[in-house]
């Protein structure tokens, strides 16, 4: 349905990160993040929020190009016949190579990695310039809201571009978006207002739920400890 440009419209995105995937072998080797899949947890995760979303439809459906967002997109729409645009804009920031990371300094740089995003010339990791990555994102994002023919959309992706949605929603930005926790197979919900064409507004109204531990049980480091974690295994990440 196009919508009339001359009224207040309100629509509403689906926001969900990926389910969990294993990112090191068994001896702790680091795998290629371009091409890791769901584990098994992450399937089960991915299948609990299907079940939330199961009744929902979608006029339009994102998808992250990497393996791990179309399987997870795969069990959220299981027996439904949805059309799907993967795109390359929406994968993951790109790190650079955890190696060349001082050890005296791994800590700091890997768990301050999203604190330090807004600061000129940034990079994740001595990868990808935050800067870049936010107008990839952001790029991508604002060509779905100029589209006038949908009213429910939805976008599985990963962690760090889901972040970067959420923060534009809440108008903080680049050095905001350490507070918006993303945990695996994770659901936001987000509603765009828009009056005469133009945007006018952004409500968050459901923020990192994941339907398989409603309560956090279990969950305890972010995203960034347990990437150190794994990276050193003995070293608390404090």
């Amino acid at each position: 349905m196009i919508a009339d440009r001359s009224e207040r419209q309100r629509r509403r995105c689906y926001l969900v990160r990926h389910g969990h995937v294993d990112y090191f072998d068994e001896q702790g080797r680091p795998l290629d993040p371009r091409s890791v899949s769901l584990s098994r947890r992450g399937a089960l995760q991915a299948w609990a929020l299907g079940q939330v979303l199961q009744d929902t439809h979608f006029d339009r459906v994102l998808v992250s190009d990497y393996p791990r967002a179309q399987e997870t997109l795969d069990i959220l729409l299981l027996g439904r016949e949805v059309p799907r645009e993967p795109m390359a804009e929406l994968r993951e920031i790109k790190a650079g190579r955890l190696r060349e990371i001082p050890e005296q300094s791994m800590q700091d740089v890997i768990l301050g990695a999203y604190r330090d995003a807004a600061r000129p010339e940034a990079t994740f990791l001595g990868g990808e310039r935050w800067s870049d990555f936010n107008r990839r994102v952001l790029g991508t994002f604002h060509a779905l809201l100029s589209d006038d023919d949908w009213e429910s959309a939805l976008i599985v992706s990963h962690d760090a571009v889901n972040r970067i949605v959420l923060a534009w929603a809440a108008g903080i930005g680049l050095q905001g978006i350490a507070a918006f926790e993303q945990d695996t197979a994770c659901l936001n919900i987000i509603d765009i207002d828009s009056f005469g064409g133009q945007l006018h507004g952004a409500i968050i109204r459901t923020l990192n739920f994941t339907p398989y531990a409603p309560q956090k049980a279990g969950i305890h480091d972010t995203v960034l400890e347990s990437l150190y974690r794994h990276i050193q295994p003995n070293k608390p990440a404090a």
